[in-house]
């Protein structure tokens, strides 16, 4: 499914590229830093050996390097798909209810049980606002992401709580996407971009601790901030 998404990805932007050449239209390729806030909601785990409404768990930020490409579709609209190194999150234990699970488990409130990286792609489509020669252009895009969660672990602390060994996976994601933001036109191949951007992202996580099936559904209402330099052509 990795594989597909990402040479989908690929075929994606090289149609951009494309289209571009056969309407004359600029191409942008971007490259700089993304911080992601997960924003994470997750419902209480549930499964054999685990109290109802005591364990849950939260998402954390994490930073990694973001690139995309654009292509304009006249002066104002643009085809965007962005991408980034993917990042790796780190996966805290909320304690709920800390009467209802032993002493060593309600003092690990806040620790790593687990981490996961995550693949999300995002095709969106921008209008630029002001005329094309402005030193500022201000835009919004909306668009649809796919949010790949690779590599889940557990850690050892994760492990312990579980009560063995434990292997973790999540379902992948579709939804729709949404971004602002603003690029400063340095001179006609250079451009610094500030952007903000969010996508509707659910999955289920699923762990198996020697046979011991249990669950939780979480939510993600992200914020993605992006600060990238721009090279036109």
């Amino acid at each position: 499914m990795k594989k597909t998404t990402l040479s989908a990805s690929v075929a994606v932007a090289l149609a951009l590229a494309a289209s571009g050449s056969a309407l004359a239209q600029s191409t942008t390729i971007k490259l700089g830093v993304v911080n992601i806030n997960p924003n994470s909601d997750a419902t209480a785990i549930s499964g054999p050996l685990t109290p109802a409404n005591t364990l849950s768990l939260d998402v954390q930020s994490a930073t990694t390097l973001f690139f995309s490409a654009a292509q304009d579709i006249d002066d104002n609209w643009q085809g965007e798909l962005a991408l980034g190194v993917p990042p790796k999150h780190d996966v805290n234990l909320v304690v709920l209810n800390p009467a209802a699970v032993p002493g060593s488990v309600a003092a690990l409130n806040g620790a790593v049980v687990a981490t996961v990286k995550q693949v999300a792609p995002t095709l969106f489509v921008n209008y630029r606002f002001f005329d094309k020669t402005s030193t500022f252009r201000p835009f919004v895009g909306v668009g649809v992401n796919y949010t790949y969660f690779a590599s889940p672990e557990s850690t050892a602390t994760g492990n312990a709580v579980n009560g063995g060994p434990t292997n973790i996976s999540l379902k992948s994601s579709w939804g729709l996407a949404a971004q602002l933001g603003v690029t400063a036109k340095i001179n006609d191949a250079w451009s610094i971009t500030g952007a903000w951007s969010t996508a509707q992202v659910k999955t289920t996580m699923t762990s198996n601790t020697l046979g011991i099936v249990r669950t939780a559904d979480i939510k993600f209402s992200p914020s993605v901030f992006i600060l990238a330099a721009g090279y036109s052509f």
